[in-house]
């Protein structure tokens, strides 16, 4: 049997049938991009002129991210192959000095320098950083398979150890010792897959704020603060239209199964932007002001429990909302609780590490408290609409009274 033959990059032979990766069926490529980040996806379209035909359009249908014509979008790209380089080699930086995330931060502040002009330069770099800071956002949220949470089940559990594990068994896992294990494993392991996105991204900013600041002055510090929440404001935004549109269209919806699967997404879509929010709150980029600010604002408007009482004016959301059986109630509550639960953790860890967060701990927790109470409450009677939710958003703003008693021993639990 002579040797191999050398094979192009876009040609699969099977004996004697052979195929072209561009005469494969989109439907085809988009299951198998299921199975691929952006990263990997970017760099495909490096390898030939058809690869890089095929990844763009790959990446259109899956992201919605538009790079048929580089020349025209040049600084986009290169926001876009930053995003990729750190997530395929960001992760080598296990020794903590992130010098490969500072390398790409020096990078890309230069290329905003270089495109700024010398007087006058902030409408230039407000225009450039607000492009992007918009990327970077966007991507947090379209890699969130990045986010993956550590509530493992035993099949994902058994996939893990199977590909990264070959040696171990995949029998299901019974004792708590060893999901503790597993967890513990899970969030030493550097593959991307099982790493945050929000937090690479959130190392970076870190990274990038300082480094613009060099270039140019303190003032890049209020416009980056500025930017930051504007675009959080934008994200929680859509989030909410998208997640009160879903109900809306509930009871319209014949496939049960299909509106659940929508609705697990867009819930799972908030909660990786809040622990993203969360991760911001830990460095300088966000202070816990606002985070509250945000939580009051953008956040409590997404829940519908607390749109019933508010939607007077708007007769759709309280007719879907009256719908809702009580299990609807109950399951929408305890959503409530994990959004107030994952923002209680990361203003606790701010005021570990600062010791300025006190007012905001006990205002979550107070709100958290009241959220609880709505849920028992539903839990015991017949009637299935909670009615404290009123009085969420009179929670007293930290900066304007104290706060009682009970709400700051909740805290100190």
């Amino acid at each position: 049997m002579g040797p191999p033959s050398t094979l192009s990059p876009l040609t699969m032979t099977n004996e004697n049938e052979s195929c072209r990766l561009s005469t494969v069926p989109l439907e085809v490529l988009l299951k198998i991009a299921n199975y691929l980040d952006f990263a990997d996806l970017w760099y495909l379209a490096t390898a030939s002129k058809s690869c890089r035909s095929v990844a763009h359009h790959i990446i259109w249908h899956k992201y919605g991210i538009d790079l048929y014509k580089p020349r025209l979008n040049a600084f986009t790209h290169l926001v876009h192959g930053a995003v990729a380089y750190l997530q395929r080699h960001a992760w080598n930086d296990t020794d903590g000095t992130h010098r490969i995330i500072q390398a790409v931060a020096n990078r890309l502040a230069v290329e905003i320098f270089d495109r700024s002009p010398s007087k006058d330069w902030q409408h230039g770099v407000d225009f450039l950083m607000d492009k992007t800071m918009g990327i970077l956002m966007d991507h947090v949220l379209m890699d969130n398979q990045a986010s993956v949470d550590l509530d493992l089940d035993n099949s994902t559990a058994c996939r893990y150890l199977a590909r990264h594990h070959p040696r171990c068994s995949c029998q299901p896992m019974k004792k708590k010792k060893e999901w503790h294990d597993l967890r513990q494993q899970l969030k030493r392991d550097p593959h991307p897959e099982w790493t945050p996105m929000g937090k690479l991204i959130t190392d970076f900013m870190a990274a990038f704020q300082p480094t613009m600041m060099a270039l140019f002055d303190d003032h890049v510090c209020k416009i980056h603060h500025s930017l930051l929440i504007n675009h959080l404001n934008r994200q929680f935004e859509l989030l909410t239209q998208r997640y009160h549109y879903h109900h809306k269209r509930r009871l319209q919806v014949k496939d049960t199964r299909a509106w659940q699967l929508m609705n697990q997404s867009v819930r799972h879509t908030v909660r990786v932007l809040v622990r993203f929010m969360g991760a911001l709150a830990q460095t300088e980029l966000l202070t816990a002001n606002d985070l509250y600010t945000l939580t009051q604002q953008r956040i409590m408007a997404l829940f519908l429990a607390q749109q019933y009482h508010q939607a007077r004016q708007d007769d759709q959301i309280r007719n879907t909302m009256s719908s809702l059986s009580r299990s609807g109630w109950l399951d929408e509550i305890e959503f409530q609780m994990i959004i107030l639960f994952d923002l209680a953790q990361a203003v606790l860890a701010r005021q570990c590490l600062r010791r300025d967060a006190q007012n905001e701990v006990n205002s979550l927790a107070n709100m958290f408290n009241i959220a609880v109470s709505d849920f028992l409450s539903c839990q015991r009677n017949s009637n299935s609409h909670p009615s404290s939710q009123v009085t969420l958003m009179m929670v007293p703003s930290p900066t304007s009274s104290p706060h009682s008693s009970s709400s700051s021993s909740a805290a100190t639990a």
